[in-house]
Formats: C-alpha cells, sequence, structure tokens
C-alpha cells in the first residue's frame, strides 16, 4: 500500500539522522557540526519533498482548469501518494459525469431545436423581464420579422397592439389565454395565439401560434355559399307558390291567365332544375368524385357538334355561331365530356348575353406544344372591375338580367374547376361595347394511345358519342 508524503519523509529522515549520528562522528567531532550536517540533510528532504509535492498540485491544476474550459477528456493520470492519487480520481470521475451530462444535453437541445424548426406552428418564448428568449422559423415565417429578435420586448419585435394587450394579460392572470390577432403589412395573416404563463420561470410566458387565415376566408366563402344558395333558390320557389296559388283561384275563371301562371311554374321549375344540376355538378368537381379519362379527340369534328346543340337558340336571336379552326389540328388529349361541358357554358354564356345580330365564334390554333381553345362574341362586353371575380361561384355582372335569362351563376366556375382538372388555366379579356374572349389550353396528342389519369370523369355518366342524324356545322374561315 502506498504511504503518505508525511509518512515517507519521517522515516528517510530518521534514517538519515541516524546515519549521521553513527557514522559521521568518526569524521566530525564537534556535536554542532553534526547538528549542521543534520539540518542540511533535513532541508534538502523537504526540499525535494516539496518540489515532489508542487509538481503533483501543478499537474492537478492543469487538468482542473482544463475542464473548466470544457475539455472533459482530460484525465489526471495520477499515481504515487494516496492524498493526490485520491484527488485526481475524483476529477478523473467529476470530468467523466461532466461529459456525459453535456452530451445528454445536447442530444437534447438538438432534438428540441429539430421539434421547433418542423412545427407549422409559431412559438414564442419571453423570459421573466418580459423579453424575447426565442422565436421559431415558422413564427419567423409569419410575421415576417427581420432583424435578431431575441432581447427585445414584443412590441418592439412584433409591432402589434393586439398581440402585446394578449400576452400581458396571460402575464397578469398567470394562466392560459386565447385570442386571434389581425396582422397586415406585405403578408395579411389571421393566427390564433395561446399565452400560457411558465411554472418553472415565475415572469416567463410562452406563446402559440396557428395560421387559421385559410380557415376563417373558408369559413367566410361557406357562409356566402349558403346565403347565395339560399337567396337563389328562394327566388324561383317563391315565383312558383306564387302562380300555383293564382292558379287555384282564377284557373276556372280565366284559362289564359291560368296558362300564363303555368308558364311561370314551368320556367321557374326548370331554373331550379339547372340550379340543382350545376351545384351536384360543381360539388363533384370540387370533392374530386370523378374520374378523368383522357382520349384522343379531333376539334375538327367535336367543336362544329358543341355548336349544333345551339343553333335553334342562336337562330331565335339570329345570332351566329361559327367554328373558325386552324388546318391540320392535331388530336388533343382531353376527357371529352369535361371538354364538352367546358366549351358548351361559354358558348351558352355568350348565347344568353349577347345582343340580336351578335357573333359567337370558337377558334383553335396551336400555340408552341399546346393547342388554344377560344369562346369568342361581339356581344356588350365586360367591365374590367369585374374580371377578377368573374369565376367565382354566384358572381353576376348584372344580377338581374342573368336571372331574367335563367342562369344560375355557377356556369364559369364549372368551367374554371373542368380546365383545371384537365391541367390548365382559362383566361377571359373583353372591351366593353366590343366583346369577350375566354380561352384555355390543351396538351396535344404525342402518341397513339392517351393512358387514363385520376382527374374529372363523371362516374356515372357514359362516354358522349356524335349521332349520325346531327349534321355538324361547318368549319368557317374569317
Amino acid at each position: 500500500m502506498r504511504g503518505g508524503i508525511r509518512t515517507r519523509l519521517f522515516v528517510l529522515s530518521v534514517a538519515i539522522i541516524t546515519l549521521l549520528v553513527t557514522v559521521v562522528p568518526a569524521y566530525v567531532d564537534s556535536t554542532l557540526g553534526r547538528l549542521v550536517l543534520a539540518v542540511i540533510a533535513a532541508s534538502v528532504i523537504a526540499s525535494a519533498g516539496a518540489s515532489r509535492t508542487f509538481r503533483t498540485a501543478q499537474l492537478l491544476a492543469a487538468a482542473a482548469r482544463r475542464m473548466a474550459k470544457g475539455d472533459f477528456s482530460s484525465r489526471t493520470r495520477t499515481l504515487g501518494d494516496v492524498e493526490f492519487h485520491e484527488l485526481g480520481q475524483s476529477l478523473d470521475q467529476l470530468a467523466h459525469s461532466l461529459s456525459t451530462t453535456l452530451g445528454e444535453l445536447k442530444v437534447e437541445r438538438d432534438l428540441l431545436g429539430g421539434i421547433l424548426t418542423g412545427m407549422q406552428e409559431g412559438v414564442l418564448l419571453l423570459d421573466k423581464g418580459g423579453r424575447v428568449a426565442l422565436v421559431n422559423p415558422a413564427l419567423r415565417d409569419m410575421l415576417l420579422l427581420g432583424g435578431d429578435p431575441i432581447g427585445k420586448y414584443p412590441l418592439e419585435a412584433i409591432r402589434n397592439s393586439e398581440l402585446k394587450e394578449l400576452l400581458d394579460r396571460a402575464r397578469v392572470a398567470q394562466s392560459q389565454t386565447t385570442g386571434e390577432v389581425e396582422v397586415s403589412g406585405i403578408k395579411p395573416r389571421r393566427l390564433l395565439v395561446r399565452a400560457s404563463a411558465l411554472t418553472v420561470e415565475p415572469g416567463g410566458l410562452l406563446a402559440v401560434f396557428v395560421d387559421v387565415t385559410d380557415i376563417r376566408r373558408l369559413e367566410a366563402i361557406r357562409r356566402d355559399f349558403v346565403a347565395n344558395v339560399s337567396h337563389e333558390l328562394r327566388t324561383p320557389v317563391t315565383a312558383i307558390r306564387s302562380a300555383a296559388e293564382t292558379i287555384r283561384g282564377a284557373a276556372a275563371r280565366d284559362p289564359v291567365a291560368a296558362v300564363r301562371f303555368i308558364d311561370i311554374i314551368e320556367r321557374n321549375a326548370e331554373r331550379l332544375q339547372s340550379l340543382v344540376e350545376d351545384l351536384l355538378d360543381l360539388s363533384r368537381i370540387e370533392s374530386r368524385e370523378f374520374r378523368l379519362v383522357l382520349e384522343p379527340l379531333e376539334l375538327q369534328v367535336f367543336v362544329p357538334y358543341v355548336l349544333s346543340l345551339f343553333r335553334e337558340r342562336a337562330e331565335k336571336k339570329r345570332i351566329r355561331l361559327h367554328a373558325r379552326l386552324a388546318q391540320d389540328l392535331p388530336q388533343v388529349a382531353v376527357d371529352r365530356r369535361a371538354l364538352e361541358q367546358v366549351i358548351s357554358n361559354l358558348v351558352d354564356n355568350a348565347v344568353k348575353y349577347c345582343p340580336s345580330g351578335a357573333e359567337v365564334v370558337v377558334r383553335a390554333f396551336v400555340d408552341g406544344s399546346t393547342l388554344r381553345v377560344a369562346v369568342e362574341d361581339t356581344g356588350p362586353g365586360i367591365e374590367q372591375k369585374h374580371l377578377p371575380r368573374l369565376f367565382e361561384r354566384f358572381y353576376r355582372v348584372d344580377a338581374g338580367r342573368s336571372r331574367e335569362v335563367g342562369g344560375t351563376g355557377l356556369g364559369l366556375s364549372i368551367v374554371k374547376h373542368l380546365v383545371e382538372a384537365l391541367g390548365s388555366k382559362v383566361s377571359v379579356t373583353s372591351n366593353l361595347g366590343k366583346g369577350s374572349a375566354f380561352s384555355f389550353s390543351l396538351p396535344v396528342v404525342r402518341e397513339r394511345h392517351v393512358a387514363s389519369a385520376s382527374g374529372s370523369r363523371f362516374t356515372s355518366a357514359p362516354p358522349v358519342s356524335l349521332p349520325e342524324e346531327d349534321e355538324p356545322l361547318a368549319a368557317e374561315e374569317a
């Protein structure tokens, strides 16, 4: 077993003094001389022991300084005396323990950082002084925070009085507070904020932000849709009930009036049927309860066929229908029924709203790698302020005239959704007093066979075939 420094020095001193007492007298006669030699020997021994102790203490101090700087891989490896050996072992154990704890803390920190970075919700942490201590990337994106908000007060970093009031209420109440705040600027948002006081740090506050902009917008659309549908249904229903009540009392006395009111009932019943059918079609398209079946299609035959469906109505209003198609048009890859509904709705709108003597033209021409289809008319045109909202459900440029001609307000919305399902976008241009033009693109067939894909084919409807007895309109050139 290793001995202590003091014990070893004592044994060595006794041995040297004994040597001086027994051996040195033969060479040194005086007692004083022997004492001087003993003192010198003891000093040399003490100096050697102190020097070794100092070097060992220096090694331990250097190891401790490295650990204080974060180098927990440093070890003392002290051998020899029991006192310093035990101290070195304690320092080594402390370094190992701190290294393990620090590694665990780094893993937890990285995990927490990954969670905060991957969250779609914004996170704001305030310290006990009310200053920003943490902001995750989602909140920076929501609020478009520039610079470094850490260390600032919320009002300095975010500049929103509603948010400041909500955070102050949570701090004062020392409980959870929930509210919504409007954020204006380049990226207007509506945020749901839940602020909770921290129990582990009195005065601290944690706020979680959820972007509810799209949810509130959809709720507003739903409310508007319900209100619009209710209004659209109420008008024909009221007309039918009024006409039915009138017929009940005047049918026998005035047959002519009875016929007139029966016409009113029939016309409004047809309007109700059209509205319900358009609502069902729009619902199927938006909920994707249909299948897009792409097939090669020849527009030289298809477009005149669709125009032939409106020939009788156009002749009654003396409106000219034309199919002006470029020569040698390639086949297009398209769902036949979807394209028929798109062109039919656009032509139907043109026939409804164009005055007598107007002209409606369906054009088709190659535009780069696609084929462009346009439905143009020489009608009254549409004011520019209405164009951005033209494809909204139930939006009408002239509500009174639209109801008069039997429009449901859903035709262009159906066109928009079907064209998007076909992989394109519908656009509109208009000059007031000169007419309007609606156009969209279709993919050109590159191969002989076109595969089916998920999209917008009504599953309950059979394919549309051209009846042989219907003679299509001849294509005309301008």
